[in-house]
């Protein structure tokens, strides 16, 4: 029994500060919760470092879209770049021909390597979800515009609808351009682009020359 009752008087003086302690921590939680400052919450932006440099490009346009690249083509030989998205590719990029500028084959060497460098990178960032082709119909294409233009230009003359296009990637936490496409007619993209766009072509409608003869 002298060995027990130590033992008894701990574990009661154990259990009273429990219970006396509980109320206070239950007293303070609401307190404490009150005081604990709130943390923003950041969502994840589908863009990347490029969230706001994509945005400003489409400048709140209906006409445009954000496309995933899904692949890089690179044509080591011709140094060029074709980027292939969930609707067809975005088309050769003009030959990046910047090594030659080196004054010596040496120099010219290490400006190609290093193109070619880029040109792998560009490929990884794209298996990532890191690449996107951004392509939104010009400004000239909207509506308003037509309406504006078809009351100043002569009836004769007809603007081919065109729109511009910017490939951009997120590198090291860094939004780069890669490359730029200007005036690219919507006739050349695929039908499904353009109907993403808003822009399908329509079948034109009989006109009086084409329908058939009265019956005589």
């Amino acid at each position: 029994m002298v060995r027990v009752f130590p033992l008894a008087v701990a574990c009661v003086l154990a259990f009273s500060a429990e219970a006396e302690g509980a109320p206070s921590r239950k007293r303070n939680s609401p307190t404490q919760a009150k005081a604990a400052p709130q943390q923003a919450v950041h969502e994840p932006d589908e863009f990347r470092s490029c969230d706001v440099a994509v945005r400003e490009f489409v400048q709140g346009r209906k006409e445009a879209a954000a496309l995933p690249v899904t692949e890089v083509k690179a044509d080591s030989l011709r140094m060029t770049l074709n980027f292939v998205h969930p609707y067809g590719e975005s088309g050769d990029t003009p030959p990046n021909l910047a090594f030659t500028r080196g004054e010596s084959i040496e120099e010219r060497r290490k400006a190609l390597n290093e193109a070619k460098q880029r040109a792998r990178l560009l490929a990884e960032a794209a298996k990532t979800g890191n690449v996107w082709y951004v392509i939104a119909v010009s400004k000239e294409n909207s509506p308003d515009e037509a309406r504006r233009s078809s009351t100043t230009a002569p009836a004769s003359e007809s603007h081919q609808p065109s729109a511009n296009a910017v490939v951009m990637a997120s590198i090291e936490g860094r939004c780069i351009t890669v490359s730029q496409y200007e005036a690219v007619p919507l006739t050349s993209l695929s039908p499904d682009l353009q109907q993403a766009l808003g822009h399908q072509e329509r079948e034109a409608a009989p006109t009086a020359n084409s329908l058939p003869p009265p019956p005589s």
